[in-house]
């Protein structure tokens, strides 16, 4: 009789998230999970049912257990191989697609997807091998010609990723992320008209593609449409307000048509950077044993990996996103941060901000997306925003001891773009000094970057760090 109850409880839970009722959903499964524990299904479903809120680690979680219970099912091991791929847990989602392709050799998808994760770790050459089989098996079909071009646009051959991504759109006319790549290629190659025409025809095909809009508000703002570069960020904006992507994007089209005051009001470094210089948490003798856990924690997590591309970090390594429940100290340090976010929030209701962007997306319920950075002597964090964050910050665990002094060496500085991002007037910039057991807190939509740093003499440590982005709950399944 449980059984059957848990059933029926995971089949209505499946009804309200096709309705659309999450909660709900969620709510079905909780009741099917204590009803069937070991149901694979059940752990199955809710999982997807997680990432759709962007909960990845308890869709992590039930996969993991549904792996357990049933191992060696390529459907499970495709969920939560693509899942620890999203979370830069590349060297597990390789191998989990490897065992899948192992079982199942023309899933196309999935050698697709082990593709991108080979390029995103650095290693282009198996990643274009795994593409071309996956070309072969798809005929050119199902993305894999989208994908291939992806691979060469990770290992910077512009030309040859033009070349198939203008034959991945004649096989998929209607596939938006791949004109928006072949964009990004003729930009590279001097040919930003072309550029401008395959971005009006991804975003007339997903009008809700932030890449594809904030890429199109650069474009026109690069030849002059400065016009028509704010109004289609405007018009999204209104729609979907405060995404980061296209906020930064229309900033720097603001400043560069000469609306200083507008452009300012989204990147006012000043008013909208907090620092904050926070104790050791509850649990630890000190600071210094607080920062060395941590430090000895992230130096050890499998995940990390060493100038990830698609990444910021240049002359160091980054973890994949950190489970903040596996550690006394990881729990701390969420502590900390969370306790930290609360206040900011505050201050910018304080300070007249309450109606900024910098709080459309604001809410009391929101989860934590962390990971770590170790940086060596010689390398930095090039510029860089986070599109998927409300709010984001870094904490700095540990720093080389050469750091500290006049120097502004291996400082944080706010407001210089890529190079890729045209900047008829650049913005104004900021530096902030790093100090073991500082939070600085942002707007996700800000560009920032490190500046390099050298080692003392006779000293090799790295500068260590933990970045993380705030999602809020209530906007989770669109971030």
């Amino acid at each position: 009789m449980m059984m059957i109850d848990a059933q029926t409880r995971c089949r209505d839970a499946i009804e309200a998230r096709e309705r659309g009722s999450i909660d709900l959903a969620l709510e079905l499964f909780e009741q099917a999970a204590a009803a069937a524990p070991d149901d694979v299904v059940v752990r199955a479903e809710r999982g997807l049912t997680y990432m759709m809120t962007g909960n990845l680690q308890a869709a992590e979680d039930d996969f993991r257990a549904v792996n357990q219970l049933q191992p060696g099912n390529p459907d499970v091991l495709i969920n939560l191989a693509a899942l620890l791929q999203h979370r830069g847990h590349l060297h597990e989602a390789i191998s989990l697609y490897r065992a899948v392709l192992e079982a199942v050799d023309d899933a196309v998808e999935v050698r697709c997807n082990l593709a991108k994760a080979l390029a995103d770790c650095g290693n282009s050459v198996d990643a274009l091998v795994e593409a071309d089989i996956a070309v072969s098996q798809g005929v050119g079909g199902r993305g894999s010609l989208a994908t291939r071009g992806a691979v060469l646009i990770d290992a910077g051959n512009y030309a040859a990723a033009h070349d198939t991504l203008t034959r991945a759109i004649e096989k998929e006319p209607a596939n938006d992320m791949a004109l928006v790549n072949l964009a990004l290629c003729s930009q590279q190659l001097d040919d930003l008209q072309s550029a401008i025409t395959f971005l009006i025809r991804a975003v007339e095909l997903n009008p809700h593609n932030a890449r594809a809009v904030a890429d199109l508000v650069n474009a026109f703002s690069a030849v002059g449409e400065n016009a028509q570069a704010v109004s289609l960020a405007d018009s999204f904006l209104n729609e979907h307000p405060g995404e980061r992507l296209v906020v930064a994007a229309v900033a720097q089209a603001l400043l560069n048509a000469g609306d200083t005051e507008r452009a300012r009001s989204l990147t006012d470094i000043e008013a909208l950077v907090q620092v904050i210089d926070l104790p050791a948490p509850a649990g630890f003798d000190d600071a210094d044993e607080f920062h060395r856990t941590l430090a000895d924690e992230l130096l050890s997590d499998p995940s990390l990996l060493h100038d990830p591309v698609n990444k910021a970090t240049t002359g160091g390594a980054q973890t994949g996103e950190l489970d903040l429940r596996a550690s006394n100290a990881k729990t701390a340090f969420a502590g900390l941060a969370d306790a930290a976010i609360r206040a900011a929030v505050t201050t910018y209701q304080q300070s007249g901000l309450r109606d900024h962007p910098v709080m459309l997306p604001a809410t009391d319920d929101w989860s934590l997306r962390a990971w770590g950075t170790v940086i060596e002597a010689g390398g930095q964090q090039t510029p860089h925003m986070h599109p998927l964050g409300w709010l984001s910050a870094v904490y700095y665990v540990d720093l080389p001891a050469g750091m500290s002094g006049n120097s502004e060496d291996g400082w944080l500085e706010f407001g210089r773009p890529p190079e890729r991002l045209y900047c008829k007037t650049q913005p104004e910039s900021r530096r902030y000094e790093p100090r073991a057991g500082r939070m600085v807190i942002f707007p996700s939509w800000f560009w920032h970057r490190t500046l390099t740093f050298a080692s003392a003499p006779g000293e090799a440590a790295p500068r260590i760090s933990i970045a993380f982005d705030v999602l809020p709950a209530n906007r989770l399944g669109r971030l």
